[in-house]
C-alpha cells in the first residue's frame, strides 16, 4: 500500500476526551489530512450534516449523543463517510452494534496514536464495496453475510477476534489464524473475489465451545483434487504442492487447511465441501474470568 495520502481528504475527530481528540487531530494534520474536531455527539452529527467528510473517527460514549447513535444516523443520512469507532468499551454488545451500524473499523483505547494514521490511510484507500449484513447480533450467536473481497475478510476477522477477548492470547491467536485461513479460502476459491457474491459466517459460543461455520457461494471442491495445497499431498511428499503453485502463478503457501485441521478439535465439511465447521472445545483454564 502506498504511503501517499490523497490531497486534503477531510477527516472529523469526535471525542469528548480533549487529549485524545487533539492528539489524533495533530497527527492526521501532519500526515496531510484536513481535520476538524467535535467534542460531543451532537456537535459531530451537526458537523457531518453541514460538511462532507471522507472519514470520521468516532468515540462511542460521548455527551448529547453516543457515538453509536451518531453512527446510526449517518447510515440513514445523505452524507455517509467511512467511520472508525474508538472506545475502551470492548463488550460484545458494543462491538456488534458497531458492525451492525456499518463501522469500517474499530480502535480499542488506548491505542498507539500512529495507528490512527495507518487506519485512516487504509480506510480511504479502500474501494467502496457492498455492505456487510448482520443476520444475528447476539453475543453467543453472531451471523454475517460479507462480500467476497480480501478487505472485507480482513476487517471481519478483526471484529470477530475482539469478541473472543476473554480467551488467552495463545488460544485466541491460534483460533484467529484458523478462522482467517478458512475465510480467505471461502472468498478466494468459493467467491472468486467477486464483491457481488457473499460468504455466510456464523460464530456460536458456549461456555465450553467455540464454533465457526463458513459457507461460500462456490460449487465446492474435493480434497483429492487439491494439487496446489499441502493437505492434498501424500505423506511422502508433503511439499509437492509448492511446484504446482509456482506453475499456476499462485502466492506461496497452501498450508492453510492442513494447519487448521491440526488446530481444530473438529473440522467438518458438508457433502460438496463448500461449507465448513470449525470447533474448538474450551476448558476452565482457557477462559479468563470477567474483570
Amino acid at each position: 500500500m502506498s504511503d501517499e495520502t490523497p490531497a486534503r481528504r477531510r477527516v472529523l475527530i469526535a471525542d469528548d476526551d480533549a487529549a485524545t481528540r487533539h492528539g489524533v487531530a495533530k497527527l492526521l494534520e501532519n500526515a496531510g489530512f484536513e481535520v476538524s474536531e467535535a467534542a460531543d455527539g451532537s456537535a459531530a452529527l451537526t458537523a457531518i450534516q453541514e460538511k462532507q467528510y471522507d472519514l470520521v473517527f468516532l468515540d462511542i460514549w460521548m455527551p448529547e449523543l453516543s457515538g453509536l447513535e451518531v453512527l446510526a444516523r449517518i447510515r440513514t443520512g445523505t452524507s455517509r463517510p467511512k467511520v472508525i469507532v474508538m472506545t475502551s468499551d470492548g463488550t460484545s454488545e458494543t462491538l456488534l452494534r458497531a458492525v451492525k451500524e456499518q463501522a469500517y473499523d474499530y480502535l480499542s483505547k488506548p491505542f498507539p496514536p500512529r495507528e490512527a494514521v495507518e487506519v485512516a490511510k487504509q480506510a480511504l484507500s479502500a474501494d467502496q464495496e457492498p455492505l456487510i449484513e448482520v443476520l444475528s447480533a447476539c453475543p453467543h450467536w453472531v451471523e454475517l453475510l460479507i462480500p467476497c473481497t480480501r478487505e472485507a475478510a480482513e476487517r471481519i476477522q478483526t471484529f470477530m477476534m475482539k469478541l473472543e477477548a476473554d480467551l488467552p492470547d495463545t488460544v485466541r491467536e491460534t483460533i484467529a489464524s484458523s478462522f482467517r485461513e478458512l475465510l480467505l479460502n471461502a472468498v478466494e476459491w468459493g467467491g472468486q473475489f467477486d464483491p457481488n457474491r457473499k460468504v455466510r459466517i456464523a460464530s456460536v459460543r458456549s461456555p465450553r465451545m467455540l464454533m465457526f461455520r463458513i459457507a461460500d457461494p462456490g460449487p465446492g471442491f474435493s480434497f483429492e483434487g487439491l494439487s496446489h495445497a499441502a493437505v492434498g499431498q501424500p505423506e511422502s511428499e508433503p511439499v509437492a504442492h509448492m511446484s504446482v503453485r509456482e506453475e499456476r502463478g499462485l502466492r506461496p503457501g497452501g498450508f492453510g487447511i492442513l494447519m487448521t485441521k491440526a488446530t481444530a478439535d473438529e473440522l467438518l465439511y458438508n457433502e460438496v465441501q463448500n461449507e465448513v465447521m470449525f470447533i474448538k472445545y474450551l476448558d476452565n483454564a482457557q477462559v479468563m474470568p470477567a474483570k
